[in-house]
Parts: structure tokens; C-alpha cells; sequence
């Protein structure tokens, strides 16, 4: 069980320094900066949809992204 606690104790060390060494890298040269913007927004992108669709599927009422009236089923 000790192990397991210092596991999750370094994931949320590690997952704080995380943006500090992003930045680090990002802020190196205009060309990584660049590289670093496209990746995230790759990898938000479908985390984003993936909440829609999460949401969605454990009834919170959203709105209607298609065409035409928002029907519900019943």
C-alpha cells in the first residue's frame, strides 16, 4: 500500500511541474512554440467531443449542434 501512495504523491508532483517544463520548451524557439499550440489543440479537440458525448449520454440537457429542432426521446 506504501507504494501505491508515493505513486499517486509523484503523479501530482510530476502532473504540477508538467507546465512549467511545457513552457520551457515552448518558449525556446517560435518553431516549437508552434509545435506545442498544434499538438494541444489535437489533443483537445477530441477530449472536448468525447465530453459532449459523455455528457450526453448521462442525460445532462445540451444544446443541439445539428440541423433542424431538438427533439428529445423519450
Amino acid at each position: 500500500m506504501n507504494a501505491f501512495v508515493e505513486f499517486i504523491a509523484r503523479l501530482f508532483s510530476d502532473a504540477l511541474q508538467m507546465p512549467v517544463l511545457i513552457g520551457d520548451v515552448a518558449l525556446r524557439e517560435s518553431l516549437s512554440f508552434v509545435s506545442v499550440a498544434v499538438g494541444t489543440v489535437f489533443i483537445m479537440a477530441p477530449v472536448v467531443v468525447f465530453g459532449y458525448i459523455l455528457l450526453g449520454a448521462l442525460g445532462v440537457p445540451l444544446p443541439n449542434l445539428g440541423n433542424g429542432p431538438g427533439k428529445q426521446i423519450e
